[in-house]
């Protein structure tokens, strides 16, 4: 039976992080990030490992185990960074946004089909008024009754 890593790799993670924390905290004016992170402001999880001087292939330990994953993103957010996840958590959010765009974009479609729909309809409507209106004048006019067809609007 193989031994864990994970409370070796906790250990070591815990005093990297205690150490870029003090760092942070040790900073005058504004405080730049002391974890190593990404161009776009991501926590860069590669270079931790090879702070740790882990090989990369532990690397996944830091995404995939919630007790470590969770020590680096205390930090990172202290530090104003990007945690791990949250890549995955913002495509879920915008996959759910797009989704209700969607659905709200085909309401829309469905109310402005609707309206153009009851437009028509008002519309037919008030040309068949319009007609009957045009025999009452004509019938109290002259007494006859002009049209005994349906009305064409």
């Amino acid at each position: 039976m193989t031994k864990s890593i994970l409370p070796e790799l906790l250990e070591d993670l815990e005093r990297y992080l205690d150490d870029r924390a003090s760092a942070w905290l040790s900073q005058e004016g504004e405080a730049l990030p002391t974890l190593p992170s990404t161009v776009d402001g991501k926590v860069n999880v590669r270079a931790i490992t090879a702070a740790l001087g882990r090989p990369q292939s532990q690397e996944q330990h830091l995404f995939k185990k919630p007790e470590l994953r969770a020590a680096i993103n205390a930090v990172a957010i202290e530090q104003k960074l990007k945690p791990i996840g949250e890549r995955h958590q913002s495509e879920e959010v915008d996959k759910a946004v797009a989704a209700r765009i969607r659905r709200s974009d085909m309401r829309a479609s469905e109310a402005s089909k609707l309206a153009a729909e009851q437009a028509a309809v008002i519309e037919k409507q008030r040309r068949i008024i319009e007609s009957l209106r045009e025999q009452v004048r004509m019938f109290e006019e002259t007494g006859q009754v002009l049209r005994t067809g349906v009305v064409r609007p």
